[in-house]
């Protein structure tokens, strides 16, 4: 991801297989094989720290082992707003990697101490005639776990389209409830950090649920919500 904040660490197998979607169908003793391949390295971020940069010229893309980040973007004026969150197992800074981008407009923010996986995202894209299958099978894995961001980003174009602060707040947690399978939920975000996602004022975003709490359209406990039927 170009220039790095946090030191590296070195030495040892940094994953177990079995628990990462890009290495789902690979045999446990291929994957030492493909970390060689795609020039891999692990670094470490302490809550805080930054595991990319604005300015930053990418040409890796990062698994985050364990903890989580925001990928976040900041306008001219300095307003923050959180373009997606990125958990365990999941990819950060695919898509630039992938069509290269002169410097990147985001930067990623680790939310607690955060372990990334870097890989060449030239190395897995370009598999050699006569590639082993383990590749093959790690590119279709990237290639499908890349389309599962691009629904998130579209999710979150569907809820920040919306006209008012109301009709954004029923959009995502319509999508949230649909997610969790349930009408009690807990979202991933504080009120802060949901206002950066759904880009809307925090003091307006509070008035709308306080509002929304009283209609009996909802109820809620800090990061937990229930959707009620009036």
């Amino acid at each position: 991801m170009g220039s790095k904040v946090a030191r590296k660490e070195g030495g040892g197998s940094v994953m177990e297989p079995a628990e990462f979607s890009l290495f789902a169908g690979v045999e446990p003793g291929e994957v030492p094989r493909l970390l060689a391949r795609f020039d891999a390295h692990e670094e470490s971020f302490e809550k805080g720290e930054l595991l990319f940069r604005e300015g930053d010229v990418p040409h890796e893309v990062g698994l985050v082992l364990s903890g989580a980040l925001h990928v976040m973007q900041d306008d001219f004026w300095g307003n923050a707003s959180i373009v997606s969150e990125v958990g365990e197992g999941d990819l950060f800074g695919a898509s630039s990697a992938c069509d290269p981008v002169p410097a990147l407009d985001t930067h990623g923010l680790a939310l607690v101490r955060t372990r990334a996986l870097y890989l060449d995202t030239g190395r897995i894209l370009n598999p050699p005639p006569g590639a082993p299958a383990c590749h093959v099978r790690a590119l279709a894995n990237f290639a499908r776990m890349l389309a599962g961001k691009y629904a998130v980003l579209n999710r979150k174009i569907t809820h920040t389209a919306k006209r008012t602060t109301r009709g954004k707040v029923l959009s995502y947690l319509s999508e949230q409830a649909a997610l969790a399978g349930s009408d009690l939920f807990a979202i991933p975000f504080n009120r802060q950090q949901l206002a950066d996602y759904l880009e809307v004022d925090r003091a307006a975003l509070s008035k709308v649920l306080a509002r929304m709490r009283d209609e009996g359209v909802i109820d809620f406990d800090r990061s937990t919500f229930r959707l009620l039927k009036p």
